[in-house]
């Protein structure tokens, strides 16, 4: 087990069930969350906005049983490439490789789209005229909370979950606490009316474009995987992390899109969406000043802790493939004293700052932060489909299969993110967020392409993607 520890080069045996639960709770953000994801999905569905919120945690539902079955099996930080790599063995190289190439995708935008651009947005929205008067000053704060969440990411994994854990929870019971009180507060305005697709007339075809913000509304959840590594008994607390994190994300987000929408009115979302603020608005409207200035200061702390989350994640598994001598420069693997791979924390910090930036110029940071997000989406959703399918194989060989387990829902699961793929592609987000599966298809020929020139020139090394775990 020393061995394992010693080449792991990470902190090893360092966090706590719940510190490892922080890391998924931080990246999801769920006060983030309100502030971003409602008012795109209320936008395009108006008042059924709740049941759109509702299909999508049943389906990451069934994406986090495909990642709790996975880590009980396997503690690395390689994750998703490990998964892949025990489902499909040497056969499956190529989908391990893509695993881990496409999820460094996933966090690394979600890092520069959701938690950086989507903090900008916010306080742009926040203070509409700030916006006006100067338009640049988005730019030198997303450069200050890179550098701030990258120097937390640097100083060790268990500083930057101790801070994430106490306002994570905190934040958790504000809205939970608050939502209840909008929910008295509507009084009779309370219905089912949320849970159905009336305000679309019944368009299922809307509901189903929507999922893909539907089902990012819960991302970050299955984040805790890449800390496993450094977690206290892994194969037990990594996936009873998961299991409370779920119950705990799902039900903050359902209720508070429900509070909003029945206390603004539910045939008034389409027009909540066009607020520059909305859940500022509500929050003012109905609880009073002081109560929606505590809930702008958790949400500017959600953003700023799903930073962190996403920073942890990128981190460590672009760390797995320097490890391995794969794509990334030897250099990377050197861990500094705070057992910590500092070199690659300050090249991630220096590439989000560039992605921040030029997709921010190019498209104004909300709608650079939507596009980032269904761009990395795209790669969340196909891993989870591979996992789930894989899940099936390896329990036939090892003679544990159990049908509904990992049969019935890890299937179910995939079909129905091979629709979300596919609803991101046709028909597709208004321009120019429907540029963002284009982009998504030329990263896929980069890992494609990759894959065939480790294949062609060093393919003794593809032999080790995926492979470790401790």
């Amino acid at each position: 087990m020393e061995d394992i520890n010693s080449k792991s080069g990470l902190a090893t045996n360092t966090l706590s069930m719940w510190q490892a639960l922080a890391q998924g709770l931080g990246t999801n953000g769920p006060a983030a969350v309100t502030a971003l994801f409602f008012v795109g999905i209320a936008g395009a569905v108006g008042g059924s906005m709740t049941l759109v919120i509702v299909l999508a945690f049943v389906i990451y539902c069934g994406m986090t049983l495909i990642t709790y079955e996975w880590s009980k099996e396997v503690a690395s930080a390689y994750s998703w490439a490990a998964f892949h790599r025990k489902a499909y063995k040497k056969a499956g190289r190529f989908l391990s490789f893509y695993g881990g190439i496409s999820y460094y995708y996933y966090y690394l935008l979600g890092y520069t789209g959701f938690a950086m651009l989507g903090l900008t947005a916010f306080l742009y929205a926040l203070d509409p005229a700030l916006a006006v008067a100067y338009p640049w000053i988005w730019i030198p704060l997303t450069v200050i909370v890179i550098g701030e969440t990258t120097a937390l990411s640097y100083f060790g994994v268990k500083l930057s979950l101790k801070y994430v854990l106490y306002t994570g929870m905190a934040e958790f019971i504000f809205l939970m606490g608050t939502s209840i009180a909008l929910i008295i507060i509507a009084g009779p305005n309370n219905s089912v009316l949320p849970f159905t697709a009336s305000a679309v007339h019944f368009n299922y075809t809307d509901i189903a474009v929507e999922m893909i913000l539907g089902i990012a509304t819960f991302g970050g959840l299955n984040s805790v995987v890449p800390v496993a590594e450094e977690t206290k008994n892994p194969k037990k607390n990594i996936p009873l992390a998961l299991g409370i994190l779920a119950a705990m994300i799902g039900a903050v987000i359902i209720i508070s899109s429900y509070a909003q929408s029945v206390v603004y009115g539910f045939g008034n979302m389409f027009n909540y969406a066009n607020l520059s603020d909305p859940g500022i608005y509500v929050y003012t409207k109905y609880l009073g000043l002081a109560v929606a200035a505590i809930f702008a200061l958790f949400i500017v702390n959600s953003f700023n802790s799903s930073g962190v989350g996403f920073m942890n994640s990128t981190v460590r598994t672009s760390y797995a493939y320097s490890r391995d001598k794969l794509l990334f420069p030897e250099v990377f693997t050197r861990i500094n004293k705070h057992k910590v791979p500092g070199n690659l924390v300050i090249f991630t910090g220096l590439f989000s700052i560039t992605i921040a930036i030029v997709s921010g110029l190019i498209l104004g940071p909300l709608t650079a932060s939507l596009f980032l997000i269904i761009s990395n989406s795209i790669f969340s959703f196909s891993n989870h489909a591979i996992a789930g399918i894989g899940l099936g194989f390896y329990h036939k060989r090892k003679g544990t299969l159990k049908i509904i387990r990992h049969l019935v829902i890890p299937w179910a699961v995939a079909i129905a993110l091979v629709v979300a793929i596919v609803y991101v592609v046709y028909p597709a987000p208004a321009p120019p967020l429907n540029y963002a599966s284009y982009i998504s298809g030329l990263y896929f020929v980069f890992i494609v392409a990759s894959y065939f020139y480790y294949r062609a020139r060093k393919p003794k090394v593809l032999d080790d993607v995926g492979q470790f775990t401790l």
